[in-house]
């Protein structure tokens, strides 16, 4: 049970204070899925808006069929003349078991594939049609510096982390696979880590990419490459997914990964979802609460919107330089809010995180700025509560 929750701004989900904490010691790891890439300018797909496009590419005579399944039609009252591996495949796409679905085709299609099947040339083509990243992109780079680098774990193989993080001037070296570090305290463990594979960016080359349900059988269980990462990194980190549903693939395999590591070892740090799910629906923040992780939910609408808002915000208080003045503004914010109130209660969430996360210094310098733009002493004996409470009084 998490006992306080920080109030970014009205309107805005509020946000863990553990995990607020822990992101500022270098203790989280965010871990991002496609639903980060969805947004404009950046417009990819998920998985299954990516095997659609993928049947474009390599079996037009598909699409139709597909795009009825997509549509609401059940796999078995598609009319389209498909042979009977096509309608097997589109019986698992309608299941939603899209790396089966791409396996498949992959063996279909090319019978012994390699790294540059046809399957893999036309994921490449469908993802490289765009290197514009978009806002969630940028706030993520930004809430995953840690100790002066970028940290940073994506199932996704497009590069548009990096690209965010080279034009906002933060470090942008990327790993794949094999290449990845075994996760550490360490000042020194950082990098855009691609544990599914990347595609190639400028000069960088491509990785192999795990994309059907045999490359997660090799990587997840023969090999054990992702999951003996996934079990290192859960134990010295708080994760966080952005970018997830709970019945996606790669999720499906990252927390079967992470539930088996928690039979075994008690020290495993909590797990967290930005989950998007209307307010009425309680079924899906109580489906990822009962695999082992805390949800952090927020309303879809309008292209999931309060998720940017949420992360964008976040990223404006970080307890950086750059982020003083914007600090400063809040605070003269809080100072003019009555206490007592609704708001004023949401205020107090922001203070107590601020005051908890700072130096004695900062501490005190919170305690003039509040005196200095007029606050109610109520306030001002708020934070010197809080301050007594951190040193134990």
């Amino acid at each position: 049970m998490i006992k306080d929750w920080v109030v970014l701004k009205q309107g805005v989900p509020p946000l863990p204070e553990d995990l607020m904490l822990a992101r500022d010691k270098g203790d989280v790891l965010f871990i991002v899925g496609a639903g980060a890439s969805y947004a404009a300018p950046s417009h990819l797909p998920d998985f299954k808006g990516l095997v659609a496009e993928i049947y474009t590419e390599i079996d037009p005579s598909m699409s139709s069929a597909i795009a009825a399944v997509r549509a609401g039609t059940a796999w078995d009252a598609v009319t389209d003349p498909l042979d009977d591996r096509q309608r097997t495949e589109l019986k698992f796409f309608d299941r939603g078991e899209y790396d089966v679905v791409l396996g498949m085709l992959e063996r279909r299609i090319d019978g012994d594939p390699g790294q540059a099947s046809t399957l893999r040339t036309a994921t490449d083509k469908v993802l490289k049609r765009t290197t514009t990243p978009n806002g969630l992109h940028t706030s993520l780079v930004r809430l995953g510096q840690r100790f002066g680098k970028t940290l940073l774990v994506t199932t996704n193989f497009d590069r548009l982390l990096g690209v965010a993080a080279k034009r906002a001037k933060y470090s942008d070296r990327s790993f794949a696979l094999g290449e990845i570090p075994n996760p550490s305290r360490r000042t020194d463990f950082t990098g855009i880590l691609h544990i599914h594979g990347k595609l190639s960016l400028g000069k960088d080359p491509a990785s192999g990419l795990i994309l059907t349900d045999q490359d997660f059988g090799d990587f997840y269980l023969r090999r054990h490459i992702v999951t003996s990462f996934l079990y290192d990194a859960a134990r010295i980190f708080h994760l966080v997914l952005v970018g997830y549903s709970a019945n996606d693939s790669p999720v499906r395999y990252l927390l079967n990964a992470i539930a088996a590591d928690e039979r075994h070892f008690v020290d495993l740090k909590p797990r967290y979802a930005f989950v998007g799910c209307d307010t009425s629906d309680q079924r899906t923040p109580v489906e990822w609460s009962s695999r082992g992780i805390t949800p952090i939910p927020y309303d879809p609408a309008h292209g999931h919107l309060a998720l940017g808002q949420v992360l964008e915000e976040w990223a404006n208080i970080l307890p950086e330089k750059k982020n003083a003045a914007l600090l400063r503004k809040k605070l003269a914010q809080i100072a003019a809010t009555d206490f007592e109130t609704d708001v004023g209660k949401a205020a107090q969430s922001m203070l107590r995180y601020v005051v908890r996360r700072s130096t004695s210094i900062e501490r005190n310098d919170v305690l003039v700025t509040l005196s200095n733009t007029g606050a109610s002493p109520r306030w001002v004996t708020f934070v010197n509560q809080l301050i007594l409470e951190g040193r134990g009084v």
